[in-house]
């Protein structure tokens, strides 16, 4: 249920005033999402003081959920001490990644506050890249020897089952903790007590690789429907698990971080000052502005051609238009294909050529139709009309080829391939546009 703003000020209020009965209250009935969202809501100096009144649980839950401003706002006004309480009550994944933002100091002096087992269980997760499996897997599993019993897990699971959360598998490994075979939850309740998981165990598990990329990961659990995956090292080592949750986690923050690459932006710019706003779009609008400078003077050099046939220049904006249209377009289809799996090296070839024959349709189509508005508007210049129709089929199918390309030559790169979204092809599409309208009419009209 989403926060309302008179929750959001009548919490304020509370907060100004000490009334902590009050504030306790208010929380009886609030999901810890909730509570992240009004703590979102509140000012830098309120959400310390309200995150304080929460017990340890909710506090390690509440924390997960917040963005990294709120969350530095609170953790900065927090003893060691403390912050480890929290951080030894949460999940070894989300407890790493917070460990992880901590400058180096800190972060070993917190990890000095919590017991042996969680501090190594933290420090292992801490060396994997936070874009890999290793990075986003949690350490807190049910695993058993094969000749373990029925009766013997579930007494295991009972054990723990308040230090891990969501058991939806066990998993079954040799002495060396080498991963041989995994036990579902609903057919370890069905088997007999004295079954060994040997016996009723599935062989050959799907498995994630310890240092596959988390964007690979999400795609492998949408392609098999899993709700979870043990992650091993090259030997076949059982190290963690990733759960469903953390996947719908890195759908979000990839789609989100691609929306944001393709339009030359970041995530936190809304909350940032004028100055940072500026500075981090400087870039991308600079070689928007190079390609403009660049079409100006190739433009400029035509000023002979344009000035003999002014009707040239009143279709140049629907042209350089419509190509940029196009090639947004196909950055846009093949960018969301490779993030999905649908685009891949295998059909990468196929991709092109059929993107290629759009951009040639929507280009004979959209020609056409503009040939024959510049034959209504100039009938004594059936030149013009040619040029024209030419000039904006070559532009589209330009701008389709090249939407296409350009994200598969990044990926191929290994590189994002939004990068090649927005200013790389607006400045590619007004160049090759621009050449291509005035390089025909040169062609035909004199």
């Amino acid at each position: 249920m989403p926060v309302k703003a008179s929750d959001v000020k009548q919490l304020q209020d509370y907060i100004e005033k000490g009334w902590e009965f009050h504030i306790i209250d208010m929380l009886h009935d609030l999901k810890p999402v909730e509570i992240a969202e009004l703590i979102e809501a509140l000012d830098e100096e309120s959400r310390g003081k309200f995150f304080v009144l929460l017990d340890v649980d909710t506090a390690s839950e509440v924390i997960a959920e917040l963005s990294s401003e709120s969350r530095e706002d609170i953790i900065d006004g927090m003893s060691d001490k403390d912050l480890a309480r929290i951080v030894q009550d949460m999940d070894s994944d989300d407890a790493a990644d917070l460990v992880g933002d901590l400058h180096a100091e800190r972060a070993e002096r917190v990890l000095a506050e919590l017991s042996p087992e969680d501090s190594f269980d933290i420090k292992a997760l801490l060396k994997y890249p936070e874009d890999t499996a290793g990075g986003i897997m949690q350490r807190e599993l049910i695993s058993a020897l094969p000749n373990a019993t029925v009766d013997e897990v579930i007494a295991e699971i009972r054990r723990l089952h308040t230090e891990i959360q969501n058991i939806h598998m066990v998993y079954v490994v040799d002495n060396r903790r080498m991963l041989v075979g995994t036990v579902p939850l609903v057919n370890l309740i069905l088997s007999k007590p004295d079954a060994t998981m040997a016996q009723i165990m599935d062989l050959d598990p799907m498995t994630v690789p310890v240092d596959m990329d988390q964007e690979q990961v999400a795609n492998l659990f949408k392609r098999y429907d899993s709700m979870v995956m043990p992650v091993v090292d090259e030997q076949g080592v059982l190290l963690g698990r990733i759960t469903v949750d953390d996947v719908v986690d890195i759908m979000e923050e990839e789609a989100t971080e691609d929306m944001f690459m393709l339009a030359g932006a970041e995530e936190d710019l809304l909350s940032s000052s004028v100055i940072r706003n500026a500075s981090t779009r400087i870039p991308w609008l600079f070689v928007s502005w190079v390609g403009g400078v660049l079409a100006t003077f190739l433009i400029r050099g035509f000023e002979t051609t344009i000035s003999k046939v002014v009707g040239l220049a009143a279709f140049m904006p629907i042209i350089l238009g419509m190509g940029g249209n196009v090639a947004s377009q196909a950055v846009a289809l093949i960018v969301r294909g490779i993030a999905t799996g649908a685009s891949s090296t295998t059909n990468f070839k196929s991709i092109v050529i059929k993107q290629i024959g759009v951009g040639i349709l929507l280009g004979a189509m959209f020609g056409a139709m503009l040939g024959a508005i510049a034959f209504f508007l100039y009938p004594d210049e059936l030149r013009i009309s040619v040029v024209v129709a030419l000039s904006i089929l070559i532009s589209m199918s330009l701008a389709s080829f090249t939407g296409t390309l350009l994200p598969i030559l990044f990926y191929k790169l290994n590189k994002d391939p939004a990068v090649a979204s927005g200013p790389f092809v607006t400045t590619a599409m007004d160049i090759m546009g621009v050449a291509a309208y005035l390089g025909i009419a040169v062609a035909l009209i004199f």
